[in-house]
């Protein structure tokens, strides 16, 4: 009989990125007959057991080793990025986290030395391509299991909730809103602003401006199903230019109207008057 093969996904931590980027990928994979394991971190009894090794965004002291065990035991060694590493917002969360020498610096080592780099958009394929020649765009897909919902929200006429749900990494975009959502609201007293998973508080006090905790992925189709209306603000920036449509997907599966930046991550999804 002949053997599947097996392939190893190492994610920075089983944050948003690697539920994307290597969970759901991994579950696609073994429905179609691969051996998958997911982990957040690499031994060499599990290197040596996978066929194909996916490093994302890993960044450990150590990962020289991994590279040349792959290298040398032959296995296929492939890197995962989805950001612009380089270019993040000072504001952002991120930012002092991978400015680090000690974090950036084996990064860029993997990145040139792995035999394939994935990621999410054409215009960060072309950002990596300087340091490896073969990068393969994969586009963040919804998983089914997790996004079953084909009704779009039900709209109330006493109310019209206007939502955002991101990480800290995203307050220079969700900065956008500050004195327009305020405005808004005071001038349509049935509109409430609900934003979610920022632990920072850049609106002033309001009395339809709403803070909801973040919640695991699972549940966070749920989450959205709160809102009317989501929003996908982005600062016109090098590091977004970058980004994906991932929010537009998002709230496009939960059937909700979609007003976003207009910048590049949403140029060739979003159709302005009708999405």
């Amino acid at each position: 009989m002949e053997s599947r093969q097996r392939i190893l996904y190492v994610a920075e931590s089983m944050n948003a990125c690697a539920w994307y980027r290597c969970v759901t990928p991994g579950r696609e994979l073994a429905e179609c007959g691969y051996d998958v394991r997911v982990d957040i971190s690499v031994t060499l009894e599990l290197a040596s057991w996978a066929d194909v090794v996916v490093l994302q965004r890993f960044h450990e002291p150590y990962i020289n080793d991994v590279i040349a065990f792959c290298k040398h035991s032959g296995k296929r060694l492939v890197y995962e990025l989805d950001d612009d590493l380089w270019n993040i917002h000072p504001d952002s969360g991120a930012h002092a986290f991978y400015s680090r020498p000690d974090v950036l610096g084996p990064i860029e080592e993997a990145l040139r030395a792995a035999h394939v780099v994935t990621t999410t958009t054409p215009a960060l394929a072309e950002r990596l391509s300087s340091m490896n020649r073969t990068v393969v765009v994969l586009p963040n897909m919804l998983p089914d299991q997790f996004w079953p919902y084909e009704e779009p929200v039900e709209q109330r006429e006493d109310r019209v909730i206007i939502g955002w749900a991101g990480t800290n990494t995203h307050l220079p975009d969700l900065k956008l809103l500050v004195g327009v959502m305020e405005q808004l609201l005071d001038r349509y007293p049935a509109v409430e602003f609900w934003w979610a998973g920022m632990r920072e508080v850049p609106f002033r006090n309001h009395p339809r401006i709403r803070r909801l905790e973040g919640v695991d992925l699972p549940d966070y189709p749920e989450l959205l199903g709160n809102f009317h209306v989501g929003l996908a603000p982005l600062v016109d920036s090098v590091f977004n230019r970058c980004k994906s449509d991932l929010k537009f997907v998002e709230y496009a599966r939960r059937g909700i109207p979609v007003v976003a930046s207009r910048v590049e991550a949403y140029a060739g999804t979003v159709r302005h008057g009708e999405t």
